[in-house]
Parts: structure tokens; sequence; C-alpha cells
């Protein structure tokens, strides 16, 4: 799959994160018009002032807010036709199930519901010409991880659906892809899980990095990949015989349990 950057129109969520200004900044570079979409005003007019590209203030759980993103794009934004999705913004939560039950709807929301819809809402349009839809997910998506159960279920969602949309799609000029990043050095981790990734020697991949993966899978039009090894290896492993993994992770947990109590 070739691409000629200057003629894409991206939408990108959760752009102010960590990642998505990595991404904002990587897409920039290579040509693209973007159109930044994320909660926070400012940090996210100072993104689009910096980039000199398009950004729209909403939040995408929102259902006046999504509606008023799709009027900007259809109306407002004087750029061009979109041409890609990038479904980036997401939630985390730490602690255990329990702790973490009193944010699941949020959580299904933000990173299952959300991005189910904002696609539902584009795929007419997107029918119409080459397009690409590319969700992130994450490696917890293929492994249960201890600490994570929400963030695992909604990424597992993610994945899933996907597959399905992708194979539901191969007869269009739609490509859907899926990338699942390991462990990245921002402030999404929460302090408990960086002390977890610390005290279990997890790498945590600079954004910019995993930016760069990003956009090469969109270049060359590979539909999903895992980025990271081992992680790599333990998805593959936790999908053919789950119980490989047992024994490492359940020595991760008493060590998530021993932080919990210091």
């Amino acid at each position: 799959m070739s691409i000629n950057w200057t003629q894409q129109h991206i939408v990108l969520t959760g752009a102010t994160g960590g990642l998505g200004s990595a991404l904002a900044k990587a897409l920039t570079a290579r040509g693209a018009s973007l159109t930044l979409v994320g909660r926070n005003q400012t940090a996210l007019a100072n993104l689009a002032d910096a980039l000199q590209q398009d950004y729209v203030v909403a939040d995408i759980t929102d259902a006046a807010d999504r509606e008023r993103l799709l009027q900007h794009l259809n109306v407002d934004s004087g750029i061009a036709t979109v041409t890609g999705l990038i479904n980036n913004a997401g939630m985390a939560a730490e602690g255990t199930f329990e702790h973490q039950c009193s944010q699941a709807e949020a959580m299904l929301n933000t990173n299952l519901l959300a991005p189910i819809l904002l696609i539902n809402a584009v795929l007419p349009e997107f029918k119409r010409r080459s397009s690409f839809i590319l969700n992130v997910g994450s490696v917890f998506g293929s492994i249960g991880f201890p600490g994570q159960t929400l963030y695992c279920a909604t990424k597992s969602g993610l994945k899933g659906f996907t597959e399905s949309l992708r194979r539901e799609l191969s007869d269009t000029s739609v490509r859907v892809m899926y990338t699942a990043p390991r462990a990245i050095k921002t402030s999404f981790n929460g302090p408990l899980m960086r002390a977890l990734n610390e005290r279990t020697n997890t790498t945590e991949d600079d954004p910019h990095v995993v930016a760069q993966c990003i956009v090469r899978q969109i270049e060359t039009g590979q539909l999903s990949q895992t980025i990271g090894f081992p992680e790599r290896l333990f998805a593959v492993l936790n999908m053919i015989r789950p119980q490989w993994l047992d024994g490492a992770l359940f020595k991760v947990n008493r060590t998530f349990q021993s932080l919990i109590k210091e």
C-alpha cells in the first residue's frame, strides 16, 4: 500500500496525550493534514498552532460533541476530504478490579464504544474512496494482566471489533488496522503501574518511537502489529496456551499486591 501523505486528511483523537502528540508531530512531518481532537482546549490549541493543523475540542464519549466534530469535518475544516481516522484516545485505571469497577462505564465508553460510534459515523464517506482506520489498542488486549482488568477488557474488545470489521470490509477500499503497543513512557500510566513496571523490569517505550512504528504501519498497510519483544511473543503464547504465561503473571500479581500494601 503506497500512500501520498500530502493527500491525506487524518482525524486523530487523543491528540494531546503522550502518544497522541508524538503521532501528530510524526504525521505532520510526513506532510499530512490533520484534525486534532481532544478535551484540553489550551493544550490542543497550542499543539495545533505549533504544527499549523486544524483542531476540534471534543469529548468523543459525548454524543453532542461527536456530532459537532462530524459537522466540523463536513463543513468547517476547509482542508480536504477526510481519508483516515486514528482512534488513539484512551483511558486507563489501575488497582484491583474492585477498586477499578466504579470506572467501568467510563472505560468502556472511552476505549471501546466511542471508537465504534466514530467509525460508524465516518464509514459511509470512507467507503467512497481509498481510506484507512487505525485503532490503537494494547498488548493488554491479548494478555490478561493483573491490575489492568478493565483496560484489558476494553482493549480486547477493540481488538476483536477491529478484526471483525476488517474482514467485513475486505471487499471495499477501506483498510482497517490495529496496533498494540506495550508500555509507553508517558503520564498515561499511573504511579502504581509505573512502580510495577520498574519492579518487574518492564520496558517502557518512548512515545516518539511508538509513533514512528505506527506511521510505518500505515505506510506499509500492515493490518496488525504488536510493538516490542518479548511482548509480541507473549501475545502469541497466550493465544496458543495461556497456561504457559500463568506462572509468570502470578509472580507479577504478587509484586502488584505487595505494591498496593506499601
